[in-house]
């Protein structure tokens, strides 16, 4: 199926979205793994097994322990589980909500959900905390059996190593022969319905559970450089590269980026700006933001404003699928909503201002579009490569040069126990 460029840079540019986390953690898990394996087999299935299966718990457990909830608890007590309890909260928006619900169905379950709004709220923020515990189970779990699994082998190869060397040698001897031989509260709110913030909880688990549970202080000091440079690059550095190349934009080309990929490089918001649409669609908006229910209710009543759509573009908007109405259970962030008319009413102040100066529709969007595009491969590029390739880099120097050896630790202990239950020798 073909995938067009907007799609790619948007969802690689969307910070509420897992895709970019997954993208950089899976650089960072290949050259941890491929370093692994330079200093030995076993450390490298260890490795694998542990970075490999953490990206999946960490990036599918929340999700996977949500659905279970849904459909299990959610659906024993008859409540919409895809009713966001955000929506609960302001009576008049919630009245609004229950107005222009896109079917019969979805107002009689918000009628529900709302009378029911004690219970509604408790059982969203057990859902979050439950699957947040879930996952953190499942992680120490999976250590746990990796650790056993890893001595396990190890201890087997050396067992198996060892007797092959006595038999080898006992071989030579017989031939005389004789070579050498080696070896929701306000918090729980802010965290509870954002994939991202939850991927915060999720990997402080996982530092915390890596470093405390860490077999040597080899082991430990690894899992010190990884998760402080995976931390650092997912969650901050990736957010400021992108800030300072939409400062950038701005400041030497007067040209705003912070709009969704999907819209900049759309022909019909092109055409918006070129026949002077926008500007009516950007009144009307302001017009009616007069309070949040004035608001909510112009979104709804108003599908073909430009705003309206750009914002349902972005996905800040989600429609019920082959209605064309806006999906009530989904909560709407107005704060967004007058966050992206301020965009698009920036970005339409510069577009004149180049015209002024003798630029083209085309010229301005083209440069626009290739901003937007440089950003975002700046942004995954110096992540992948700041934890695909350095990090893993300054690691394996760190164990080549290391005076105790580069030896895996835990086989080197391993090794000492059979030497002293008399196994080896």
């Amino acid at each position: 199926m073909f995938v067009n460029a907007a799609k790619i840079y948007s969802t690689l540019g969307n910070p509420n979205s897992l895709i970019p986390l997954g993208v950089k953690d899976a650089s960072s898990c290949l050259g941890m793994t491929a370093g692994s394996y330079a200093t030995g087999k076993e450390e490298g299935v260890d490795r694998f097994i542990d970075e490999f299966g953490t990206e999946i718990l960490w990036l599918g457990g929340i999700p996977a322990f949500k659905w279970i909830f849904d459909k299990t608890v959610f659906k024993a007590y008859g409540l919409d589980s895809k009713i966001d309890p955000r929506n609960l909260k302001d009576k008049e928006i919630y009245e609004k909500i229950k107005e222009f619900a896109p079917t019969e169905e979805i107002k009689k379950n918000l009628e529900k959900a709302g009378k029911n709004s004690r219970l509604f709220k408790n059982l969203a923020a057990t859902k979050f905390v439950v699957s947040t515990v879930l996952a953190a189970v499942s992680y120490v779990t999976l250590t746990r059996l990796k650790q056993k699994y890893t001595e396990n082998k190890i201890r087997k190869n050396l067992i198996q190593e060892y007797n092959e060397k006595k038999a080898k040698e006992k071989e030579n001897n017989n031939s005389s022969n004789n070579p050498s031989f080696k070896g929701i509260g306000k918090i729980v709110e802010e965290f509870a319905f954002s994939p991202v913030k939850n991927m915060y909880l999720m990997d402080g688990f996982i530092t915390t559970e890596r470093l405390t549970d860490s077999r040597s202080s080899q082991e430990f000091f690894g899992y010190a450089i990884k998760e402080g440079s995976c931390l650092f690059f997912l969650y901050y550095a990736g957010k400021k590269i992108q800030e300072m190349m939409e400062n950038n934009a701005k400041k030497k080309h007067n040209k705003s980026i912070t709009l969704d990929s999907r819209v900049l490089e759309d022909d019909v918001f092109k055409k918006a700006f070129e026949d002077g649409s926008i500007e009516k669609s950007i009144s009307e908006f302001k017009s009616a933001n007069t309070s949040n229910t004035a608001l909510y209710e112009f979104l709804h009543k108003n599908p073909d404003n430009k705003i309206v759509k750009i914002a349902k573009q972005s996905d800040l908007i989600k429609e019920l699928k082959g209605t064309g109405k806006i999906d009530t259970r989904q909560f709407i962030d107005l704060k967004e909503i007058e966050g992206v008319n301020d965009k698009v009413s920036e970005l339409y102040g510069q577009y004149k201002d180049a015209l002024k100066k003798g630029e083209t529709t085309d010229t301005f969007f083209k440069g626009v579009r290739k901003l937007k595009r440089r950003s975002i491969r700046n942004n995954i590029g110096a992540c992948i490569l700041a934890l695909g390739v350095i990090t893993p880099g300054i690691m394996l120097i760190k164990r080549l040069t290391d005076k105790s050896g580069k030896e895996f630790q835990t086989k080197k202990e391993i090794k000492e126990q059979l030497i002293r239950e008399g196994i080896i020798s």
